[in-house]
């Protein structure tokens, strides 16, 4: 028999005001948060690893840690679980921990040779990892207490506008400020990362301020039937195996694009971030599409659109170079990535919380985010084995489109493409209206009215439902029926 899902049981209704404050912290801590996350992590980190002098097997190992170290998460649970259900405490140790780990960094860089530091910055990463993996289990299952499923779309949508609008200036500024630096090339580089752990203290402050609801009770029984129950039931047992593959066919190449453009193509930091903003801007750009659209037409049937986006993604990259059309195509394939991805991470984990129960939902987020990890944490290691061969040794395919890197890229592809048949298996836990292409171009067209702009997203809070609204007016607004 399988567990209610989270539309059988619905959360406790919260006031308008109460909602109005979780956002408003939620929105604060997220701008802040994504400063860090752009100044340390990202196309920022390769660059500062392949300038200390990082192989590429190292690069496609720290960019397995945030998966690998997902297999903790159901302890993290665990954990949450015999404290009673509360994530908060968790959630900010996590947060914390890993924010400070990057001052040891620092001085390792400044004390050691290059070779010794990349080890030993490493070894560094992983610990920062493993405690960032106790935050996302805690994190999702918090915020999903606070904000109704009817406004998570978009909410996220809008606040990931705000918070990726800022990230990308604070990327072209970090790129040009590097490239124009006339010192050690190191030293720009921890200079930017110091002013991201700030940013992240500052982050961590918001975040102690979010209150916490008193947390549902949890499924009785001991750790191994809390991490059973996922698996028992159908509909998220699909999702669970649509990220295991996802995951593992994603991972296995998105540490490479940056390698290619640097070492293959030869773009410099600055415009390899330069493009890394553009992605920025199609993904701001794009929340103002996919919020809306998940709320109208359901998150699985927006996750399976933005999911055929990117599967094709590393296909187009077997064109990319250094010179002429090949060049721009970077730039344009940052940007469609960009606006894919945007989509792709706001569909997947609201249909996440969709899919779970109310009860329990922190082991169901801890058990997809270790399977889901544990392949995806494969992927970069592989793909870093792959990579330091198709460098040295060359492609086995012959002719241009295969050359260095791009054979990784054509992998990728195909088992993307896997991936993506199997999200056609995954259920929709709420009946939506059938998206087809002709109310597509109608929503899209409705949605980006020049004449309205950008302004609905600038208002955080539009979406909180005043005081005595009627329920049809409310359905009227979200675009379909509340949840």
């Amino acid at each position: 028999m399988e567990v209610a899902t989270s539309e059988e049981v619905a959360p406790p209704k919260r006031p308008s005001s109460f909602v109005a404050r979780c956002m408003r912290l939620s929105t604060w801590d997220g701008i802040f948060a994504i400063q860090y996350t752009t100044l340390t992590g990202g196309a920022m980190l390769t660059a500062f690893l392949l300038t200390l002098g990082a192989s590429e097997l190292q690069i496609g190992l720290v960019a397995a840690f945030p998966l690998l170290f997902g297999m903790v998460q159901p302890l993290g649970a665990e954990i949450i679980r015999r404290n009673g259900g509360w994530r908060k405490p968790v959630c900010l140790g996590g947060v914390l921990v890993d924010d400070l780990i990057w001052i040891p960094v620092i001085i390792v860089t400044l004390l050691y040779s290059p070779p010794a530091a990349v080890a030993l910055i490493v070894v560094l990463l992983g610990v920062g990892q493993l405690a960032n993996s106790f935050v996302g289990v805690a994190w999702t299952s918090w915020i999903s207490d606070l904000i109704p499923p009817r406004l998570r779309g978009r909410y996220f949508g809008t606040r990931n506008f705000i918070c990726h609008s800022l990230g990308a200036g604070t990327a072209v500024i970090a790129g040009v400020f590097i490239e124009r630096s006339e010192a050690d090339p190191i030293h720009p580089f921890l200079v930017i990362i110091g002013l991201g752990v700030v940013f992240r203290l500052v982050s961590l402050a918001f975040l102690s301020r979010q209150p916490e609801p008193t947390p549902a009770k949890s499924a009785d029984g001991g750790f191994m039937r809390q991490i059973a129950q996922p698996l028992s039931h159908h509909g998220f047992r699909r999702f669970i195996l649509f990220g295991m593959i996802w995951g593992f066919a994603v991972h296995i190449s998105a540490p490479f694009f940056t390698v290619f453009m640097m070492r293959s193509a030869d773009v410099s930091v600055a415009t390899v971030m330069a493009f890394a903003s553009l992605g920025t801007i199609a993904n701001l750009v794009g929340q103002k599409f996919w919020g809306p659209m998940c709320d109208r037409y359901g998150d699985r049937q927006m996750l399976l659109l933005a999911g055929i986006v990117i599967t094709f993604q590393p296909f187009f990259w077997l064109f990319a170079s250094d010179v002429g059309f090949g060049f721009y195509l970077m730039m344009i394939l940052s940007m469609t990535g960009g606006f894919s991805w945007g989509g792709y991470l706001l569909a997947v984990n609201n249909l996440m919380m969709r899919l779970a129960p109310e009860t329990g939902k922190t082991s169901y987020f801890a058990v997809q985010a270790a399977l889901g990890g544990l392949f995806g944490a494969i992927g970069p290691f592989v793909g870093g084995l792959m990579a330091d061969h198709l460098m040295f040794a060359g492609s086995f395919i012959p002719g241009w489109m295969f050359a260095d890197l791009k054979t990784l890229f054509l992998f990728s592809f195909i088992l993307r493409f896997s991936a993506w048949g199997v999200l056609l298996t995954v259920p929709d836990p709420v009946a939506r209206p059938r998206l087809r292409a002709a109310l597509l171009i109608r929503d899209a067209v409705q949605t980006f009215n020049p004449q309205q702009g950008f302004s609905p997203l600038l208002n955080v809070f539009s979406v909180v439902p005043r005081p005595g609204r009627s329920r049809k007016r409310r359905e009227r607004s979200m675009g379909g029926d509340a949840d």
